[in-house]
């Protein structure tokens, strides 16, 4: 596939204090072990870092990497041997161009990983990676509450989009059995947890943050022969004591083939949760690209500003504002229906947190004050593309679809 990062690391579904307590009793030996398994066999893991949760009083909140001492600029966090990762198998799989990109292979190796009937043979990193939590990305939801994000989206007209195609691809393009409940269980870790092809332990657990990355790749997934190298990532600033390290999933420096087009409803998509600002999003029905962010960068401005990365028109505007209508009113008829029944609080919860999100950024467009033309309208199909290696013609590799005026249609 393109590049499908990380998870963020701690995401767990609602428990009771005792059950929280005694699951991150069992993580806490989990993690001890693939450090200590990792280290054993000839992984490097920086000693200055340590894993716990984000608030050490609580242990149902996220785990991250934190510095114990201070870390020079360029300092090596992790290297992971070729052999410590888990890569693509030699598993046939159906021969279509796409598989790759589908990560067919990858799959397979979770899959027979996690799969292992004799628990002594599977490694600590599978028995860490079976122990995750299961269906919390919007894939993998339930049919109801996958219905409800479909009404909220007005049938993927809003981002994100094609949220079922993931494991109907993995059954149409790989052979996967959807039935089987640790397939799609090593689906979702794979689309969840990999960088390009691999799944890397130790490096999997850390956490996004656009505006706080201080950590980068060493080598580059896709060009580099890191069945060599290792795996390394290294601290891309000084970092304190006691500091979160951060990655970003999205703007890292591999991930040009996510530039243009991969923001905020991608990420919830794909990782199951809202980030904070910056954020990107892309309307693509409405030729409307922007960032949204705190004034200077300073949350405590309390002031979030537009900034459009291509110029908007009146039409896009309008588009927007019918939506944004659209959505006042979802919120208004369902909040209250959808309090209790089939749908499970985690996912009720995840929707209108992300509901959330799309309001306000469909709000802070339509209300900005900025000038309008019609130029984005009289542009190819590459009208969002600038930074990123990734065009409209790359179709199958974004979800960015096209969009045109009528003939007849006044701008």
């Amino acid at each position: 596939m393109m590049l499908s990062f990380m998870v963020l690391l701690g995401i767990f579904l609602p428990k009771t204090v005792a059950t929280a307590t005694a699951a991150a009793d069992t993580q806490d030996v989990l993690i001890s072990d693939l450090i200590n398994w990792l280290r054993a066999n000839g992984a490097f893991i920086n000693d200055k870092i340590q894993i716990r949760h984000i608030n050490p009083d609580d242990p149902s909140s996220p785990r991250g990497l934190f510095a114990l001492k201070p870390l020079e600029e360029g300092e090596t966090v992790c290297n992971i041997p070729w052999e410590l990762i888990i890569s693509p198998s030699e598993k046939p799989v159906p021969q279509d161009e796409r598989h790759e990109q589908l990560d067919c292979g990858t799959i397979n190796a979770v899959f027979e990983e996690i799969g292992k009937s004799d628990s002594d043979n599977m490694t600590p990193y599978g028995k860490y990676l079976l122990s995750q939590p299961r269906g919390y990305t919007l894939g993998f939801w339930s049919n109801e509450g996958q219905d409800l994000f479909w009404e909220m989206t007005d049938n993927d007209k809003l981002p994100p989009v094609w949220i079922d195609d993931i494991l109907q691809d993995w059954e149409d393009e790989c052979g996967g059995n959807i039935d089987n409940s640790l397939h799609v269980f090593a689906v979702m870790l794979v689309k969840t947890r990999a960088d390009y092809q691999y799944l890397v332990p130790f490096y999997d657990m850390t956490n996004h943050n656009n505006r706080k990355t201080n950590v980068v790749h060493k080598y580059h997934t896709y060009r580099d022969p890191i069945d060599k190298t290792g795996f390394e990532i290294v601290t891309s600033k000084p970092i304190l004591a006691g500091d979160e390290l951060f990655i970003s999933y999205n703007q890292c420096t591999i991930c040009d083939q996510y530039y243009d087009w991969f923001g905020t409803p991608e990420m919830f998509l794909h990782y199951g949760f809202v980030e904070g600002y910056p954020q990107r999003w892309l309307f693509d029905f409405a030729r409307v690209k922007f960032d949204l962010d705190w004034r200077d960068g300073d949350e405590e401005t309390g002031e979030v500003v537009v900034n459009f990365l291509v110029p908007p028109s009146k039409k896009g505007m309008e588009l927007l504002k019918n939506e944004l209508d659209r959505l006042d009113k979802f919120g208004q008829q369902r909040e209250q229906t959808f309090l209790e029944g089939d749908i499970p609080a985690y996912e009720l919860k995840s929707l209108w947190e992300y509901y959330d999100a799309l309001h306000d950024a469909l709000r802070y467009a339509v209300e900005s004050n900025v000038t309008l033309v019609d130029d984005v309208w009289l542009m190819d199909d590459n009208w969002w593309v600038k930074d990123g290696t990734l065009k409209a013609e790359d179709v199958g590799e974004h979800s960015v679809r096209p969009s045109k005026k009528l003939d007849n249609e006044e701008l």
